[in-house]
């Protein structure tokens, strides 16, 4: 009897894994035979080089042109796009008159660091990444050498061509903020600094706002953190805070003047629904700010790579011994993250290359296609994206790199 299970058993596990063979070539055949007028099209629309060169940006500028706020989403912890966003700002600041950087910083962060950017005090830039909300970021080379690289490029600038960093996340370091809030009592005395501590933050800008009653710079700051405060207190979720955030010094700083770079993470750039739920880009081509056709989108997708991520946020089998794992990262991984329409990609740009497409440019075979629209995870280890808005332009160009390494950790 048990011999009859067993045989029976094995038979189906045999039939199974046929047709899981099948299914999975079958697959890989119809999305390579049905690629082909995609590849032509990428291959027609793109500047593909090595990685340890520069684009030379000839296909974007054009369009740039048209656009008032340039978008450009990461994948947090990769080597190679931290370069991408030093060179991309550069070409923008020298040849459009991009004079703001929009980061996913607080705005006591942002304000730190543009102090940064003068002085180069290696410290402090320490302690504004100290509890930056991009884990991978912390305690990391490659995000602490873009800074370094940013405050050498600016201290070569004429006056009047220098840039300023503008956070607009939610508050993620109290301490930062109550440091912040006391370096704006005039004369601090020892009553003052015995109850400091003890203060709430918002008592603390209350207190500051009589001080400062007749200073309308400083009351524009500490409204806007009144603000953030209270969205921590009510709830309000992240996405919603950063556009409102956005939004507020759009128009406090009077932007609408002023072409715009942004770098976030990638969902945060995406100009239309993520699983439901419309991110900051999308919300602000939805807003009353005057940008719905005014913002370019530039999604940055890996393949081949590795990511530096924190040991304790991952599940013991995929973690590294140490504080730290190198962890491998393609977008045509079918246990933790396939995109469909992947391979196309892979066909036109070379190993250890990357390459700069134009994703809506005339006849584009993506216009109101699901490819590149739908993820397949056979293990749910790690979030997905998948697009609400089916054939939506939901960015206008991507970046396609293969074989970055990771962004190394600080011994």
């Amino acid at each position: 009897m048990i011999r009859k299970i067993s045989k029976g058993l094995f038979k189906i596990l045999i039939v199974t894994s046929i047709l899981i063979g099948l299914l999975y070539g079958g697959f890989h055949l119809w999305e390579y035979i049905s690629g082909g007028k995609f590849v032509k099209y990428l291959s027609n629309n793109s500047e593909t080089i090595p990685l340890n060169e520069t684009f030379t940006y000839e296909k974007i500028g054009k369009d740039i042109e048209k656009k008032q706020l340039i978008l450009v989403g990461e994948i947090h912890g990769f080597h190679e796009p931290t370069k991408f966003d030093i060179d991309f700002f550069k070409f923008l600041h020298k040849n459009h008159n991009v004079n703001h950087y929009i980061a996913e910083l607080d705005f006591v962060q942002a304000s730190l660091l543009n102090d940064f950017l003068i002085t180069g005090d290696e410290k402090k830039l320490k302690e504004i990444l100290k509890n930056w909300v991009v884990i991978q970021g912390r305690n990391n080379k490659d995000y602490f050498n873009k800074y370094l690289t940013l405050h050498r490029y600016y201290k070569k600038l004429p006056e009047n061509h220098k840039f300023k960093i503008i956070g607009i996340d939610k508050i993620q370091d109290e301490g930062l903020l109550k440091k912040y809030l006391k370096e704006l009592y005039p004369n601090i005395t020892n009553n003052i600094k015995d109850t400091f501590e003890n203060k709430s933050v918002y008592d603390l800008i209350i207190e500051l706002e009589t001080i400062h009653n007749d200073d309308p710079d400083i009351l524009l700051t500490l409204s806007y953190l009144k603000s953030n405060v209270q969205y921590i207190e009510d709830k309000v979720n992240r996405e919603e805070v950063m556009f409102l955030n956005f939004s507020k010094l759009y128009k406090s700083y009077n932007l609408k003047e002023h072409k715009l770079y942004g770098y976030f993470g990638l969902a945060h750039v995406f100009q239309y629904r993520i699983n439901g739920y419309h991110p900051l880009a999308s919300k602000i081509r939805q807003s009353d700010l005057d940008l719905e056709d005014k913002i370019m989108s530039v999604n940055i997708m890996m393949n081949d790579s590795y990511m530096v991520m924190p040991s304790n946020l991952l599940p013991g089998f995929m973690s590294d011994e140490g504080p730290y794992t190198r962890m491998p990262i393609s977008a045509d991984n079918m246990l933790f993250m396939y995109i469909v329409g992947i391979k196309d990609f892979k066909r036109m740009t070379p190993k250890y290359q990357k390459s700069l497409i134009k994703m809506d440019g005339k006849n584009s075979p993506y216009s109101n296609s699901e490819r590149m629209n739908r993820t397949i995870q056979l293990l749910p280890v790690t979030d997905t994206f998948e697009m609400t808005d089916k054939g939506k332009p939901y960015i206008q160009y991507t970046v396609f790199m293969r074989n970055s390494d990771w962004a190394e950790p600080m011994e």
